[in-house]
């Protein structure tokens, strides 16, 4: 949170995808314009780049952001997000 007091609301936030992403979105949504999530596919070229650190990996994000063509994952409002826990919950019962 000490992170998102930073930001401004005309910020944007890149991040990729990964278990906690949903939670990270919603902590860091109210102080922004917009979180982007970033594909799986961009950040299998983050982890298998020689030099990596935090500052290249966001750069790697950010660039192709910036320029329009990162590839971005959606990610389900809360209201569609617990129907699909329902959903797999009932077929996880009914199998």
């Amino acid at each position: 949170m000490q992170f998102a007091t930073k930001l401004k609301p005309d910020d944007e936030i890149v991040i990729e995808a990964t278990g906690n992403t949903s939670a990270i979105v919603r902590l860091l949504s109210p102080f922004v314009g917009r979180v982007v999530i970033a594909n799986p596919i961009l950040a299998r070229a983050i982890a298998l780049a020689k030099v990596k650190t935090d500052k290249i990996d966001a750069a790697v994000l950010a660039k192709p952001h910036a320029s329009g063509f990162l590839p971005e994952v959606w990610m389900p409002d809360e209201e569609t997000e617990t129907r699909g826990r329902v959903v797999a919950e009932r077929t996880q019962i009914v199998s």
